[in-house]
């Protein structure tokens, strides 16, 4: 299995090396959209940090590049509302950078098996959100 990291400090490749995959991992958005598009990665970590806010337009381009990715935001000490902006473009779950490494095994299983990555109170949130956006 592929992994892309898109990771300005390396950071998230730390916390998964001990991870049974393929890992890849570029510091740049457009190496990284680019590398997603030509190796087809199953999965996807991208640290917040990288574009901030403008993360969910970034996620938006890898979605379109890689329609059958499972995307991960990691970050730390991110609003609860730039998450749910990032789960409605399209990621799969987030994870506190500071817990990745205890999570990680967990967390891959349950994105392989379609399954979402978030807090219960996240989740609650973002149902909130989606039932506002289609009403």
């Amino acid at each position: 299995m592929k992994i892309l990291v898109i990771d300005k400090d390396d950071l998230i490749l730390t916390c998964l090396a001990t991870v049974d995959a393929e890992l890849l991992c570029h510091h740049d958005e457009i190496q990284a959209l680019n590398a997603a598009d030509m190796q087809q990665p199953a999965l996807i970590f991208l640290d917040y940090g990288l574009r901030g806010k403008e993360t969910p337009d970034f996620i938006r381009m890898l979605t379109d590049v890689v329609p059958a990715a499972r995307l991960v935001i990691i970050g730390a000490q991110i609003k609860e509302d730039e998450v749910i902006q990032c789960m409605i473009a399209g990621a799969k779950g987030f994870q506190e950078q500071a817990q990745l490494s205890f999570y990680a095994e967990r967390l891959i299983q349950a994105i392989l098996k379609g399954e979402a990555w978030l807090s219960r109170k996240s989740v609650a949130r973002l149902i909130d959100s989606i039932r506002l956006l289609t009403t």
